[in-house]
């Protein structure tokens, strides 16, 4: 997957725009970061495709994670992912019954 990276800000901006169309608050939502978006957010955590979801590109691994660190420390549900190279897309779905959290 191809994607136009955004640098810390816009990735922040896009991420709480895109929470705010749906009911709850953070810690109904887990946020996380990857370099294999399908495998993670399908197969690991059991998002359904058409699911309440959305993921960006970050700028560098750096910028990836202080967006991640951002949300977690807002009390998003997510696990923080150690700095890693080629770690930059950005993901975050709303919790439901079906995914694993």
């Amino acid at each position: 997957m191809d994607y136009h990276v955004m640098d810390y800000n816009t990735v922040i901006k896009r991420i709480e725009t895109y929470m705010s169309k749906f009911e709850g608050d953070y810690t109904d939502w887990y946020i996380g970061i990857t370099k294999d978006l399908d495998e993670r957010l399908f197969d690991v955590h059991k998002v359904e495709e058409n699911g309440i979801w959305i993921s960006f590109g970050a700028d560098t691994e750096e910028v990836a994670k202080k967006v991640e660190e951002y949300f977690l420390n807002k009390k998003t549900d997510g696990n923080p992912t150690p700095l890693e190279e080629n770690v930059r897309i950005v993901y975050v779905y709303k919790k439901n019954a079906k995914t694993t959290p």
